[in-house]
């Protein structure tokens, strides 16, 4: 039986379609893997022919996906159209990797606002795929050849994160580290966790969260096995990581992971989405509505995106 990767397109007014077609075309010399592509096979030939890139032979299409697609649309405008199209597409892969037969999906970027626009609350894939699955134990990650990052909060305001975060919170996310560095092929992974405060809360100087919240998530988290370590000081931890002290770092929230990670591998990294039932990367950039439609978009992260995919499924 074969692999069988299933790519979304996104939103289709964005560059999702041609990065994924280009990342397609060099992957599939290298992989014996079966690559579906969500949507209309005709409109994913189109966008390869403009490219000047071999054509796609295999579809994952319904009926719901046909009456979904854009009957009208333009490249690098935000839509309520497009925004609903790339959730269905979503919707449809999920469906057929829970069914068993995808083993894992590959999402281009979508836009929030395009989503927004189309009635749905649920905007971002991490969220939408944890509600399609029942996964309340997902976690956002990241992964670049330098550096892994579990993230603990992802899309909030930052004013909200001391308030949302819990030891058990904190506890589930060094769990789903540890198993996202196992399934990396490190067999005893070292998991560090950030403090939320500069300096780790400085003893309780510069906020108790780190003594009262994250210390007691990292002591359960030694008690069932799992080498942690920290709360240790975000503006240094991420240098040590790099130098392979640490093999992922659990991050407190968006920014304090991210910027290390686009700081190193801005092209390069791959958005991971852990605890689903199924495998599910994405490329770590946006619709980037300015390129759409030019044939000049960096296809670097949706190559590794579906490499990493490959690897994990």
């Amino acid at each position: 039986m074969s692999l069988e990767i299933v790519i979304t397109p996104g939103d289709i007014a964005g560059v999702g379609p041609e990065v994924m077609l280009k990342a397609w075309q060099e992957i599939k010399e290298e992989s014996e893997a079966r690559f579906l592509f969500a949507g209309p096979l005709p409109f994913w030939r189109e966008t390869a022919e403009k490219l000047d890139l071999d054509l796609p032979e295999e579809e994952f299409c319904d009926e719901t996906l046909l009456e979904a697609f854009p009957k009208e649309y333009k490249m690098g405008r935000v839509s309520a159209q497009c925004g609903n199209f790339a959730v269905k597409c979503v919707e449809a892969a999920a469906r057929y990797c829970l069914a068993g037969e995808g083993r894992a999906m590959v999402t281009a970027p979508l836009n929030k606002e395009g989503v927004s626009l189309a009635g749905l609350k649920t905007v971002g894939h991490t969220d939408l795929l944890a509600k399609l699955t029942n996964s309340p134990d997902h976690a956002m990650a990241f992964y670049t050849p330098e550096l892994k990052v579990v993230l603990v909060t992802h899309h909030q305001p930052l004013m909200s994160v001391a308030k949302s975060l819990t030891p058990e919170k904190v506890l589930q996310k060094i769990v789903q580290a540890d198993k996202m560095a196992r399934g990396l092929g490190v067999e005893a992974p070292v998991v560090a966790v950030c403090g939320l405060n500069p300096h780790a809360g400085e003893s309780g100087l510069l906020g108790s969260e780190d003594s009262e919240i994250i210390a007691p998530a990292v002591e359960d988290a030694t008690i069932i096995g799992i080498d942690a370590r920290g709360p240790l000081p975000s503006d240094t931890v991420f240098h040590f990581a790099r130098e392979g002290r640490y093999d992922v770092v659990v991050a407190m929230y968006h920014d304090q992971g991210l910027i290390p990670v686009k700081l190193l591998a801005f092209e390069r990294a791959v958005n991971v989405t852990l605890g689903l039932p199924f495998i599910r990367t994405s490329p770590d950039h946006g619709t980037a509505y300015d390129l759409a439609g030019k044939g000049e978009a960096d296809y670097g992260s949706a190559l590794e995106a579906l490499r990493l995919a490959i690897r994990l499924a």
